[in-house]
């Protein structure tokens, strides 16, 4: 059952970092407004490690985290992961610590001002589900922040499998790293649905994290790239046996 008692203080925690990273929206925008590219993912990356660095400590979650040395050191690149839980979103900004990342989130986060205008000045992009045409445009978007030096994150699978469980990966996620031609850095969570999944409440967590080698699914034709996806939702399913 609920516990709100638990749960009220982890929002609040995490709408104060929202907030505090929303005031860097003046710089944000003078910066993109510029075209100064570089200077807007250094800020971003500073914003959102520090988000990062601070809910995490706020809300209980701790990360076991495997295979750093395979983060390269520069983007961009497209950051394919399972996903568990919303406590991933918040793995990834504490992980990768390199680069800037923004993410490919489902359209619902727009009904949270707050937290919509966070996700734009993260470079990330919102993807409605079930319509075709502004899944096209949202790759073409994508393709284009990509080819300017952003990466971004996306999980294949679409929605939580709130479990240790890891549904099938949907083909066209990939399509995103095709048409930037960028490679593909994957990775494996496991243990994020303890944190408000498997209870419907906050509980302390550790979220397992293993960085798989870069695939350079730029380098691959069309054929290959085929099947370098299926193998590479094989090796982010099998990473979740060293943890299971």
């Amino acid at each position: 059952m609920m516990n709100p008692f638990k749960s009220i203080p982890a929002g609040l925690a995490i709408l104060s970092e929202i907030n505090r990273f929303n005031k860097m929206a003046p710089q944000f925008e003078a910066l993109r407004k510029e075209g100064k590219l570089e200077e807007e993912r250094a800020l971003i990356l500073e914003g959102t490690s520090r988000f990062a660095d601070t809910v995490s400590r706020k809300i209980g979650i701790t990360f076991d985290i495997h295979g750093e040395e395979n983060i390269p050191d520069h983007g961009p690149m497209l950051i394919v992961a399972n996903h568990q839980s919303y406590a991933d979103i918040l793995a990834m900004i504490y992980v990768i610590r390199k680069f800037q990342i923004g993410f490919i989130a489902k359209s619902e986060f727009t009904g949270f001002k707050p937290l919509a205008k966070a996700i734009n000045y993260t470079r990330s992009l919102f993807l409605k589900r079930g319509d075709a045409r502004a899944a096209i445009q949202t790759l073409n978007e994508a393709a284009t922040l990509m080819k300017e030096g952003f990466s971004l994150v996306i999980f294949p699978e679409g929605t939580r499998s709130q479990c240790s469980e890891m549904g099938e990966f949907k083909a066209g996620s990939f399509k995103f790293a095709q048409k930037a031609k960028v490679p593909i850095l994957p990775i494996t969570l496991e243990g994020g649905y303890h944190f408000w999944e498997e209870k419907g409440t906050v509980q302390p967590c550790t979220v397992h994290v293993k960085i798989h080698p870069l695939v350079h699914f730029e380098e691959m034709d069309r054929k290959t790239q085929n099947e370098a996806h299926v193998e590479i939702e094989k090796t982010i399913r099998e990473g979740l046996k060293e943890f299971v």
